[in-house]
């Protein structure tokens, strides 16, 4: 999407190109060069570089690519159309449900990749997180979208929508190919300090110690849900973590496979690969834009990346129950800002459209203003509750804002391209913003102006740089209601997971 300070008018949305360029992947987003890295010993001779345009490649809307930092919307297929219960790791596929039991989407996560920099930062969805969907006019978890005819656009709409994060790339990858991928790096190594199972996926490390896991281990482990671990007295205890415990052990599995793979590209010959593509070429689909000469680019810049250098992150969310009784998770807005914000391209601090809900009053006495101004500025990112036409006319455009909301209201001011009055006023409910528009009211800007640039107010204002991070955010009204069955907010690492072998013990 272009950015910039152009006005954008009542009665426009912002638009999306196709993007270009994708770097080969390999399942569940494990590091955004582990099998590009593994395949540079066949670029020479242009091997890998045949096999990799045999990559199915889809049809997408995604933000244009324009150099810098990018995003990779990661998908884990977790369609059971391929898996028969007569497979040695079916269990990790089908957890006691019937074959063909539908295409689904275990793991969803977006990889910012910044090359200049040589860091990449990884974020995962919980599957159960509760959103709104994108063109249903409702929300649901966010597997859920993926679950659609048109799956990866309506994935990536939802999340450009629900959290300002606009997406580049697109790579997804079927499970099935996940246990050939481990295999064809001759298996991942793992310190393990407790023994750990899960009947549903059919893991079992017996003992604690260094184990390499093979295909079928690593599959049971990265799809652990229901995992139980052995206390310092011998018995066995339940993670009670589900889908964010598993999000941790899926984020050290990646590590570690990103360290195996660097590592076997020093010594990779023809038959690993083969193996290697073999497994993800015909289990991957990329965004039509994918280019091959740019995956191998990216793969030299990081050749000698650690997974230790991966910087991982996690939504801040809070257990709800749904009217229906669902058990799902919601997101802490307030908090989770903060970790957006990386994969918005904001500096720390910063608030986006998307955070910010305001109403909207005709103040000019122009006809129709307050619509078309609600139009612009949820095109924007905004959210807009209502609109109405306010009990006086103004002189000039004003934001009003309850005590605390200084920054949201500074940052409504300034994509403004008229000027705008701020003004505290305690009459308001916390967290309430409003815009009434002036007859000096013009149009809405894409790109918010820089600090002190567009307002002039009663109090002081935010000093903290922001600019438009999305295209957009959903403002469905019609979700079941929910209520929170705790106060606990989980935003960090959390559940059993392995970590580091102790002094003097090396695995792999």
């Amino acid at each position: 999407m272009s950015r910039g300070s152009t006005p954008l008018p009542t009665d426009e949305a912002p638009s999306s190109r196709p993007a270009r360029s994708w770097k080969q992947r390999l399942v569940l987003g494990i590091g955004v060069v582990v099998v590009s890295a593994c395949l540079l010993g066949a670029a020479g001779v242009g091997y890998g570089w045949w096999r990799l345009n045999q990559i199915d490649r889809q049809d997408l809307s995604l933000t244009a690519s324009t150099g810098g930092p990018q995003n990779y919307l990661i998908v884990g297929s977790d369609s059971r159309s391929v898996v028969s219960k007569k497979d040695a790791d079916a269990g990790a596929f089908l957890n006691g449900e019937t074959e063909g039991a539908g295409q689904r989407s275990d793991t969803i996560m977006i990889a910012r990749v910044d090359p200049a920099a040589r860091t990449i930062d990884l974020l995962s969805f919980p599957r159960d997180l509760w959103v709104p969907i994108a063109r249903t006019g409702g929300s649901e978890r966010i597997n859920t979208a993926y679950g659609y005819n048109d799956g990866a656009q309506r994935l990536v709409d939802t999340i450009r929508e629900d959290f300002g994060v606009d997406i580049n790339h697109y790579i997804e990858v079927n499970f099935k190919s996940f246990k050939e991928v481990v295999q064809a790096v001759d298996g991942v190594p793992i310190y393990f300090d407790k023994a750990l199972r899960d009947y549903n996926t059919g893991l079992f490390i017996d003992e604690p110690g260094c184990v390499t896991l093979d295909g079928d281990q690593a599959l049971a482990f990265a799809r652990s849900r229901h995992l139980e671990y052995k206390d310092a007295k011998g018995k066995w205890q339940d993670d009670p973590t589900g889908d964010l415990g598993r999000i941790n052990r899926q984020q050290v599995f990646i590590r570690r496979v990103t360290d195996r793979a660097t590592a076997k590209a020093t010594t990779i010959n023809l038959k690993t690969t083969n193996d290697l593509i073999g497994a993800t070429v015909q289990n991957l689909s990329v965004d039509q834009g994918f280019d091959v000469g740019d995956m191998f680019n990216l793969a030299k810049q990081f050749r000698d990346f650690r997974g230790d250098a991966m910087r991982t992150h996690a939504v801040p969310v809070t257990a709800w129950t749904t009217s229906g009784g669902a058990a799902v998770l919601k997101m802490d807005e307030p908090a989770a800002d903060e970790v957006l914000n990386i994969f918005r391209g904001l500096p720390a601090g910063s608030i986006s459209p998307t955070a910010v809900t305001l109403s909207v009053q005709n103040g000019s006495g122009v006809d129709g203003q307050a619509a078309q101004v609600k139009s612009a500025l949820e095109a924007v990112g905004f959210t807009v509750t209502e609109t109405s036409d306010a009990a006086t006319s103004r002189d000039r455009t004003t934001v009003r804002y309850a005590p605390g909301s200084e920054r949201e209201a500074d940052l409504v001011a300034r994509h403004l391209t008229s000027s705008a009055v701020l003004k505290s006023d305690s009459n308001l409910a916390k967290g309430k913003v409003v815009l009434v528009t002036g007859p000096d009211f013009t149009t809405v800007m894409r790109e918010a102006r820089p600090i002190d640039d567009a307002t002039t107010s009663t109090t002081a204002t935010s000093t903290t740089s922001t600019r438009p991070g999305g295209s957009g955010r959903s403002s469905s009204t019609t979700a079941p209601a929910t209520t929170p069955t705790t106060d606990m907010v989980y935003d960090g690492p959390m559940g059993v997971a392995p970590g580091d072998p102790p002094d003097g013990v090396s695995c792999g």
